[in-house]
């Protein structure tokens, strides 16, 4: 069952760090209609631990969720220009250009070099340890509030009032955004309970465009568990 692939264009109008009891760095983001939250994860964890955020209703884990993370902060790359084109909003996957569909494993391409991507190790019982906030965060504030920058995220789309929807109950922002997107990372590879969602040409990502001076921040993720050699469904070989 792929994810509910799509793409999130708008401006940042709020953002929540990493916290403990948080699995995610939250972002507010304004449309020309909507808001939306976009919830990126930035903490590892191991098998048997607590998820403080599962839209799926799933409170554990069966496998070892330790994140990685490759960034680029002059990125430049043909997926550029359909970026730019599409529009504000969130666009579902049958609306968007071909182009648009990431493939961590297949785009041509490559999107980055993923032999390069960074384990980020869970937290020590005492909250020691580390987690994505610094490298997200500086990125965040300066597009927050800011007319010059834009925030593209690609993953799975949420509405908390569609039928079969599983709102997070937690009030991140006030009003808190009903509409969101979340699995901004590879979407394929996975193991456990996840690997019901593998599939090709739906990996995630998230991409912050500075107008005023043309730059581009990319940031990819993936979690150290999921494979990089995968078959046309997603699963890994």
């Amino acid at each position: 069952m792929p994810v509910n692939y799509g793409i999130l264009r708008g401006s940042i109008i709020d953002a929540i760090p990493h916290e403990q009891g948080a699995d995610h760095y939250q972002i507010e983001v304004q449309t020309a209609d909507n808001i939306y939250r976009i919830a990126v994860d930035v903490y590892s964890q191991i098998a048997g631990s607590s998820r403080h955020y599962s839209s799926y209703g799933i409170n554990q884990l069966d496998t070892s969720r330790e994140v990685m993370f490759y960034k680029d902060e002059n990125y430049n790359h043909p997926v550029l220009a359909a970026l730019s084109a599409c529009p504000q909003g969130f666009t579902v996957k049958q609306n968007m250009d071909n182009a648009l569909y990431l493939d961590y494993l297949r785009y041509k391409p490559a999107l980055f070099p993923i032999d390069e991507m960074k384990v980020v190790p869970p937290k020590n019982a005492d909250g020691s340890g580390d987690d994505l906030n610094d490298d997200i965060d500086p990125w965040i504030q300066q597009a927050k509030g800011n007319p010059n920058a834009e925030v593209f995220a690609l993953g799975s789309g949420w509405d908390d009032n569609a039928a079969g929807g599983h709102p997070d109950a937690h009030p991140y922002f006030n009003p808190n955004p009903s509409l969101g997107i979340h699995d901004i990372h590879m979407n394929q590879g996975d193991t456990g309970h996840e690997a019901q969602y593998n599939g090709t040409w739906q990996d995630g990502a998230l991409f912050i465009h500075f107008t005023d001076t043309n730059k581009w921040i990319a940031m990819f993720f993936r979690f150290q568990n999921q494979s990089t050699s995968t078959d046309d469904n997603g699963d890994p070989i």
